[in-house]
């Protein structure tokens, strides 16, 4: 996806439940002061987030139905590592965390968010 790209974000943890990214978030992705615009935080972690979703569902599409971010600190050194993870999975919507750290571990996101399982594979048509 183009705006994975401009964020540099690389997948390094895909496994049942759970799945981690790196990113660099260029001097594009910054905001006046320098830190990590909050707007690149959350990008990263639906994008994350929904990744672990899809790893206890076949793949099937989905949505995101709400995400909730709580920025912590500024996040200024990269590499940025986010990582996702099921918390509960039902028929149709799955509960996930996720959180993000700066370049030296320290937690600069939490988040909390619903996913919504469509009933099709990805790439799919409706």
């Amino acid at each position: 996806e183009p705006i994975m790209a401009f964020l540099g974000y690389r997948i390094v943890e895909l496994t049942e439940g759970r799945a981690c990214a790196e990113f660099d978030g260029g001097q594009n992705t910054r905001r006046v002061g320098g830190v990590l615009h909050g707007g690149a935080i959350m990008v990263a972690l639906d994008e994350t987030m929904g990744l672990a979703a899809l790893t206890v569902n076949d793949w099937e599409d989905q949505v995101t139905v709400e995400l909730k971010v709580s920025f912590l600190e500024p996040g200024s050194k990269p590499p940025f590592r986010v990582c996702g993870w099921v918390v509960r999975r039902g028929k149709r919507l799955a509960v996930l965390e996720g959180e993000v750290r700066d370049g030296d571990g320290r937690l600069i996101a939490k988040a909390l968010g619903t996913w919504y399982y469509l009933k099709r594979r990805v790439g799919e048509g409706r």
